[in-house]
């Protein structure tokens, strides 16, 4: 995932990266013990910040962040729900239904030079028996240690739970990067060949099978089409250097755009994934994503606007 911040004068992304890590049987107790007990203190306070009139600032007061590390961000969590859920209108209290928790660096950090034969990465993780740690391996991987090179690692660490896998969630901060490119690449995006580009390349064709057979799969994260056109999205970047990529701005939203046959065959078709996808990578890797409108997209230049033959 991505997220844009600013810092001073300074603005860039923040990226998210997911490390399994291989808790032994009696660590997976723990950690369940952990969530149940997050769980029940996060809805807690949901329910009591719920009445609150009126919820300014970013944390909630300290009276309610009393009571040790767990409890205080157990409180942060349920004041930031509760603020996002009032914010937009919803009339209904929210509830939190657990499986990941948030943890400052207090409450969990990577335990410097640690490593065994087997695991490249070990977690100091707090628990809910007085002064003991829970020390908890992972394994890295080749897009975890470029962000390791490349980006500032965060403070917070979230932990999930997935069936019977967990996962420590690692956020980094990358400096936004502006582009100097003068060449542009157009990319066309269809639902048979997610991407052709303007010299007749095409990448993902073999996305088209994947996406008809898991269409009615249900996903909690990514879905197993998107996880594909985001390896589509770094062929591109990678057979392209030091271009910039133009890909036109399809909106199908509401019935308007698209019939009722339309919509129930191609209901996962995540035709502006890769867009999106490009634009969040350009801004760490220095290349723009221009989004121009599909009218006489194959012959307007999307920088200066000039068509040709008009």
């Amino acid at each position: 995932s991505n997220k844009t911040f600013r810092h001073g004068r300074q603005s860039g992304v923040v990226r998210s990266y997911q490390l399994k890590m291989y808790p032994n049987k009696g660590k997976r107790k723990e950690l369940n013990q952990l969530i149940s007990f997050w769980t029940d203190k996060v809805n807690h306070f949901i329910k009591l910040f719920w009445t609150f009139e009126e919820l300014s600032g970013g944390y909630p007061p300290k009276e309610y962040t009393r009571g040790g590390r767990l409890i205080r961000d157990a409180a942060v969590k349920a004041w930031q729900i509760v603020k996002g859920a009032k914010k937009v209108g919803v009339k209904r209290r929210p509830y939190y239904n657990g499986n990941e928790i948030d943890l400052n660096e207090f409450s969990a950090y990577i335990i410097p030079n640690l490593q065994t034969r087997e695991f490249d990465l070990w977690l100091n993780v707090i628990s809910l028996e007085k002064r003991r740690r829970l020390k908890l391996p992972c394994k890295k991987h080749r897009e975890f240690n470029k962000a390791l090179e490349r980006g500032e690692l965060g403070r917070s660490i979230k932990i999930r739970r997935e069936g019977k896998d967990y996962y420590a969630i690692f956020f980094f901060k990358f400096a936004e990067k502006k582009s100097h490119n003068t060449k542009v690449v157009g990319i066309d995006v269809g639902m048979n060949h997610p991407a052709v580009t303007s010299d007749g390349q095409r990448f993902g064709d073999e996305l088209r099978e994947l996406r008809i057979r898991t269409k009615w799969r249900k996903y909690k994260g990514l879905s197993a089409y998107k996880q594909a056109l985001n390896r589509t999205a770094k062929e591109i970047v990678k057979a392209y250097p030091g271009c910039d990529f133009a890909v036109e701005r399809l909106l199908f939203k509401g019935r308007k755009g698209r019939s009722r046959r339309f919509r129930r065959l191609n209901n996962n078709w995540a035709y502006a994934h890769l867009a999106h996808r490009l634009e969040e990578m350009g801004k760490v890797e220095g290349f723009r994503l221009w989004k121009v409108n599909p009218a006489f997209s194959s012959i307007k230049c999307p920088k200066c606007g000039f068509t040709r033959g008009a």
